[in-house]
């Protein structure tokens, strides 16, 4: 249970995080470049990957318990018929 509570704050964490980013990204002026590097284009970028990444290892677990799930099934249809 505790293990299940961590993996879900640490999920809602990299969303809000990412959203942060991509929100501060927006409000931060295009002229604010240190290094020679856009500041509010980094962000918009950081976040979304943030988000991107997030996303994907959603769909990945997803379809990892879908096929379990479907493979349980096949099995238990395949030893009562």
């Amino acid at each position: 249970m505790t293990d299940s509570l961590t993996a879900l704050s640490q999920r809602t964490e990299a969303f809000w995080i990412g959203l942060t980013l991509i929100l501060l990204g927006a409000l931060t002026p295009e002229t604010v470049s240190p290094g020679g590097i856009g500041l509010s284009r980094a962000l918009i970028v950081l976040g979304g990957g943030l988000l991107l990444v997030r996303v994907l290892v959603a769909v990945g677990r997803f379809l990892k318990t879908t096929a379990e799930a479907g493979l349980a099934g096949y099995r238990e249809g395949k030893n009562n018929g």
